[in-house]
């Protein structure tokens, strides 16, 4: 199991975040973003899970992969959620 906190960087639009969805999909891991300010966690892979949630600025979650492929699909979330310009 892999674990990475980051902090967003900008505010992800509903087509921004469907993407990260569908690039999660392509792991056969499975990809966790937890918020634990809210205390929620959700799957990755879920479009509308991914879209109930604003994610903006500034706010902190914790991703978690397990899975054989977890290495790779940790640092695509990442680079996915911390790069967003």
């Amino acid at each position: 199991m892999r674990v990475h906190e980051i902090t967003i960087t900008s505010d992800m639009q509903p087509q921004y975040l469907q993407l990260i969805a569908q690039r999660a999909s392509e792991f056969r891991s499975d990809i966790k973003i937890k918020f634990e300010k809210e205390n929620i966690q959700l799957d990755a892979k879920s479009i509308l899970g991914m879209m109930m949630l604003p994610m903006h600025r500034g706010t902190k979650v914790i991703i978690q992969t397990k899975g054989g492929d977890e290495e790779e699909a940790i640092e695509t979330m990442s680079s996915l959620l911390e790069l967003k310009a």
